[in-house]
């Protein structure tokens, strides 16, 4: 059995997301104006850096574009 982390991707994935030395997972989660500390995904993203230079989260990007399961 793999194990997996949050997000949910295999671990020897060369391509997730790390956490940087702030605790920061490197995704740039997208917000409304209505709930800044909540990422589209549902994440807590209270004390995120904004508009940080790190790739879009594909669930927040899915979310945006309406298309949510």
């Amino acid at each position: 059995m793999t194990k997996t982390r949050t997000p949910n991707v295999a671990p020897e994935c060369l391509n997730r997301p790390r956490v940087n030395d702030d605790g920061f997972e490197e995704l740039c989660h997208i917000v409304t104006a209505a709930d800044p500390d909540t990422a589209l995904c549902g994440k807590d993203v209270t004390g995120y850096p904004w508009n940080p230079p790190w790739p879009v989260c594909q669930a927040c990007a899915e979310m945006a574009a309406g298309r949510a399961n």
